[in-house]
């Protein structure tokens, strides 16, 4: 009987481990930070959460929400240069349909992408979250126009994510009662 029972007690432990080891797997994937090409997190000095995806090209199409306002913006960042405060009028076309929006260049990142920020957040919001794939028309100093393609594969899944997250971390911090203007 002693080595039946210690069979049972390893068993035992056995079986509790595997269960924890697949409950810890299943948390992973429940709470997974990003779904097809999109991914969620929060930004490195953890001001605010976004969900973006990244191109073929590295450029960049993300949804970000800063914690201290409680705003939200769309962003595109591409290599494309641009002057900061500038206006620029963009053709934005998905399987969903086409939409002129205008975007803002607000500066320039350290990863060399230029940041153009959309003046629309609800045009554009709707596209990426009810298309398959989106593509900006954006026009070039000579007659051309650079065109930059994303999958919105997971996009609205990937964005209910992150906005979900930035509501819980926001009720864990005081929004700021100040009226002092801030840069974003």
């Amino acid at each position: 009987m002693n080595a039946l029972g210690g069979l049972i007690k390893v068993t035992g432990w056995f079986l509790l481990s595997l269960f924890t080891v697949l409950v810890i797997a299943w948390h992973s994937l429940a709470t997974a930070e990003g779904f097809g090409s999109w991914h969620a997190s929060v930004t490195d000095d953890g001001e605010s959460h976004f969900a973006a995806t990244v191109n073929e090209s590295d450029n960049l199409l993300g949804q970000y929400c800063f914690l201290k306002s409680g705003n939200c913006l769309w962003m595109l960042g591409m290599r494309t240069s641009c002057k900061e405060g500038d206006k620029y009028a963009v053709l934005a076309n998905s399987d969903t349909g086409a939409a002129h929006i205008t975007v803002y260049c607000n500066a320039q990142l350290a990863n060399g992408l230029y940041r153009y920020v959309f003046s629309e957040f609800d045009a554009i919001d709707n596209i990426v979250k009810a298309g398959l794939r989106v593509g900006f028309a954006v026009p070039l100093e000579t007659d051309n126009f650079r065109i930059v393609r994303f999958d919105l594969g997971g996009a609205s899944r990937t964005i209910a994510l992150m906005r979900a997250a930035a509501s819980k971390t926001a009720e864990n911090k005081p929004l700021p009662r100040n009226t002092k203007d801030q840069d974003l």
